[in-house]
């Protein structure tokens, strides 16, 4: 369980910050008031903090001394204080905390749980610096690591491209604009024929960069520019920033291809993205992908006697239990209504025939409970083998089979004409 480390000697402002990690999840807290206090925390026998959030001026260390403490234990450390001068914040940004916040405006708690909250993202998300020279590749990797990100290295741009091409976890490209050979300008024209700018941001670095050479960088798909010589604390809030932008896209883009009520995939992402994405799919020798089309029996009765709450609940519980049949690589989307695809990846006649009559059985036994009623459904299945990723082909084949399921008797799968 992550544990933070909060050190602070003002009730309001401690209580204020202890609501706030509560509410980005981090529940384990250990409360001290000043540096002993923090001492013997760290001491106890119940595991180190993964985070530390502390106050420079305590009664028994006012200079700041508890960065020591935490450096000490390792502790990756936000300090989150009323005390500003330069020279305090340089020498304490300087001895590698995540950040250096003012209690200056309501606005700075929420920037620090906001912060927080991605701090447990950000060891997933991969972050490329592109530079010809490992010393300033090295500085700008170690200011951005300080977030905890993922950070790769790249010293050219066919370095950069492969590095990409190799880890799809890479989000965003710190990439300088003046290299020899393939400059930065080569590498973002290069990555921009292969990765949208949603899904990979380019932030363009320079020493010496005049305004002509910002504006061609970001017309051809940068998302930023900035000045290598700027402070770590903008690096990284532009970092931030842009990140952010990409996260709202990824969001907007699933919402438009999720269904609202099941959470599964929709008729959109089906019919426009499935068969991009099989073509990436391998294929064992003596096995197939497989799609199927599954229907519930009868559900406008169910609509109709048992109200519109009660289907819901019956489409939400049908989605989970395609979600248990169904493998990661496995697409399984809601249609419309009561109709329901699954495309199998990688699958052997005998374990999608398994797999679907373990289906047909296990709903005759699980009826659906809602508000205190309960009923059994059924569903009817057509299914069909993807053939030469011909995705429209078994479509309409499975569409026709899950009619004969339909027409002759419901409540069981058709795999074959």
């Amino acid at each position: 369980m992550q544990t933070t480390l909060l050190v602070e000697d003002a009730s309001f402002f401690e209580k204020a910050i202890v609501k706030k990690l509560h509410e980005v999840g981090r529940n384990q807290i250990m409360v001290a008031r000043n540096y002993a206090e923090a001492e013997s925390c760290l001491n106890l026998p119940i595991g180190e903090p993964d985070l530390a959030l502390v106050d420079l001026t305590l009664p028994d260390a006012p200079d700041g001394e508890i960065v020591d403490l935490c450096e000490k234990w390792k502790i990756p450390t936000i300090v989150f204080t009323s005390r500003f001068d330069a020279k305090t914040r340089s020498k304490m940004l300087e001895k590698g905390v995540i950040d250096y916040v003012l209690k200056d405006s309501p606005g700075s708690l929420n920037y620090v749980a906001d912060l927080i909250r991605k701090l447990a993202k950000n060891p997933s998300i991969g972050i490329l610096v592109l530079d010809d020279a490992a010393v300033e590749r090295d500085a700008i990797s170690k200011i951005v690591s300080k977030h905890l990100y993922k950070v790769y290295q790249a010293g050219s741009t066919d370095e950069a491209l492969e590095c990409l091409a190799a880890n799809p976890d890479i989000k965003l490209v710190l990439a300088d604009y003046f290299m020899p050979d393939k400059d930065g300008f080569a590498f973002l024209k290069a990555c921009r024929r292969l990765h949208d700018a949603e899904k990979v941001g380019v932030i363009g670095m320079s020493s010496f960069a005049n305004p002509d050479n910002r504006v061609r960088f970001l017309k051809y798909g940068a998302a930023d520019f900035v000045d290598k010589n700027c402070s770590p604390e903008e690096l990284l809030l532009r970092v931030s920033q842009n990140l952010d932008y990409i996260y709202r896209i990824e969001e907007l883009n699933n919402m438009a291809m999720r269904d609202a009520l099941t959470g599964l995939y929709n008729r959109r992402y089906l019919l426009d993205e499935t068969a991009k994405v099989i073509k990436g799919w391998a294929v064992t020798e003596g096995r197939n992908h497989w799609l199927a089309l599954l229907d519930l029996d009868s559900f406008k009765d169910i609509n109709d006697t048992l109200g519109h709450d009660f289907g819901d609940a019956v489409l939400k519980r049908f989605a989970g239990h395609l979600a248990e049949l169904t493998n990661e690589n496995d697409i399984v989307a809601r249609l419309g209504g009561d109709e329901f695809c699954i495309v199998f990846c990688d699958r052997s006649r005998d374990e999608v025939a398994q797999s679907l009559q373990g289906l047909l059985q296990t709903i005759q036994i699980a009826p659906v409970k809602f508000d205190g009623q309960e009923h059994n459904i059924q569903t009817s299945i057509g299914a069909s083998v993807l053939e030469d990723d011909k995705f429209d082909t078994a479509l309409k084949t499975a569409d026709l089979r899950l009619y004969t399921a339909k027409r002759t008797g419901r409540g069981q799968l058709v795999a074959a004409d």
